[in-house]
């Protein structure tokens, strides 16, 4: 559940859009994070695990010298990396679930680098990004005297914000650093995936290269007059109810959105644009056709979970829309999503997810994650 008010959650996602085209930014993501949580320290940091070696350090809140330790001497004795490494982008996952804190306790790293730091052994993070040996991370250390009066904040705020951030970064990955600004639509040609920009109508008022080939042919996701189209009518409810959400200044993800392009499968993502090419806030929107307010991805579809969502479903007698609920949330897709893309109500999904939960034996969907996980084998780990 998330504990924080609407208006500085939707400031939030905002701002972590903006980040996405503008990497300067990122810190001022991490210090409105650490504001809405409470007491915390945060981190941003990358992993490469078969090296052992540090790939980035943004952090909030930590004094300068114990930045500079863990870049100098902390970083390969970090003892969450290695469990880290192996948790599927998007997962949510609390510290005292990656790593016993009575195993922390007897480390060198807890010892000489998280106890003098008021002991901040406790949190969560969520992966953003991971590859056959690297990984970039979003950790919350929190003290572990305020362990019981912050961590479901915490935890609910990071399961929110979480594939806002995934998202986001992502962007800021395939644009390479690339300031968006007035020239946002040479920046996004940079970017391997279809993307499209869409005014609050819908119309397309950009697309690179590769997402021009989608517009084109007999499996066009786009009409005529280049409105976008997709050829699957739930698929294009649910953008449309995303792209509504995004006018109306809540900017909530709905989660991936599956389809077919002809035989081919493809999974759209719509979120706000951002840039300062285009600053304007709902509702003006509104009056300006023709300003691009949403961008959409399209994709091939992916799984981080190697074959643990099969293992698990068998193993623990899953019907196969309970096996659907679970892989759609694991996918970066919500409760709400999966009810809309289904066509029955919130209600009964949340009954299909108690039972997912029941059966598996866990009780929140951090562990059903840590669990899929642990039965898969990822060939990119391997």
């Amino acid at each position: 559940m998330l504990d924080v008010a609407e208006d500085s959650y939707g400031a939030l996602v905002r701002l972590v859009y903006s980040a996405g085209l503008d990497r300067l930014k990122w810190s001022e993501v991490l210090a409105d994070l650490s504001s809405l949580i409470g007491r915390s320290w945060i981190a941003l940091h990358g992993h490469d695990i078969s090296r052992n070696v540090n790939l980035g350090f943004l952090t909030h809140n930590y004094a300068p010298e114990h930045h500079s330790s863990y870049l100098q001497h902390f970083a390969d004795r970090n003892p969450w990396n290695s469990r880290a490494a192996r948790i599927p982008v998007g997962a949510v996952i609390p510290s005292r679930q990656l790593l016993d804190p009575g195993v922390l306790r007897r480390t060198e790293f807890y010892n000489d680098w998280i106890r003098p730091q008021e002991d901040i052994g406790t949190g969560a993070g969520v992966t953003l990004f991971r590859d056959h040996a690297r990984f970039l991370r979003l950790s919350c250390n929190i003290r572990f005297r305020d362990l019981e009066s912050i961590e479901a904040r915490l935890l609910g705020l990071l399961e929110a914000i979480g594939p806002h951030l995934q998202a986001s970064f992502q962007l800021s990955r395939r644009l390479a650093g690339a300031r968006v600004g007035q020239h946002y639509q040479d920046a996004l040609q940079l970017i391997p995936e279809a993307i499209l920009l869409l005014d609050h109508t819908g119309r397309i008022t950009f697309a690179n290269a590769r997402a021009e080939r989608l517009l084109r042919g007999p499996n066009a996701v786009a009409t005529a007059d280049r409105r976008i189209a997709l050829p699957d009518r739930s698929a294009q409810q649910a953008l449309e109810r995303t792209l509504a959400a995004i006018l109306q200044g809540t900017v909530g993800t709905g989660g991936p959105i599956r389809f077919h392009a002809g035989m081919s499968p493809l999974v759209a993502e719509l979120f706000p644009f951002i840039s300062e090419a285009a600053p304007i806030r709902p509702p003006l929107l509104l009056l300006l056709d023709g300003l691009p307010t949403a961008m959409l991805i399209l994709r091939r579809p992916t799984s981080p979970l190697g074959n643990g969502l099969q293992v698990a479903a068998a193993r623990h007698g899953w019907s196969p829309t309970e096996t659907a609920l679970c892989g759609h949330l694991l996918a970066g897709g919500s409760i709400r999503s999966f009810a809309e893309h289904r066509g029955v109500s919130i209600h009964t999904v949340r009954n299909q997810m108690r039972s997912v939960l029941e059966k598996a034996g866990v009780r929140r969907q951090s562990a059903l994650v840590a669990l899929v996980a642990s039965l898969g084998r990822s060939p990119e780990l391997d």
